[in-house]
C-alpha cells in the first residue's frame, strides 16, 4: 500500500497534459501483458516467387550471398 501512495503523491504533481501521456502509458502497460489469441495462419505469400526462373537451391545460394555482403 506504501508504493501506491507514493505513486498517488507522484501524479498529483504531475501537469494536466503529463497525467494524459500517463493515462496513456499505463493502458501500454496493461495490455503489453495481455496474451493475444493467435489468428489464423495465413499463407498469402504462397506462389509469390512463381515468376523466378531460378532453382531452390539457386535462390538459397542467391540469398546466402545477400547476407555476406
Amino acid at each position: 500500500m506504501k508504493a501506491i501512495k507514493n505513486i498517488e503523491s507522484k501524479i498529483s504533481k504531475l501537469s494536466p497534459g503529463l497525467i494524459g501521456e500517463l493515462d496513456h502509458y499505463l493502458d501500454y502497460l496493461i495490455n503489453k501483458g495481455a496474451v493475444q489469441k493467435p489468428g489464423k495462419l495465413k499463407q498469402d505469400w504462397a506462389g509469390g516467387l512463381k515468376d523466378v526462373q531460378m532453382s531452390a537451391i539457386d535462390l538459397q545460394k542467391k540469398a546466402l550471398d545477400w547476407r555476406q555482403k
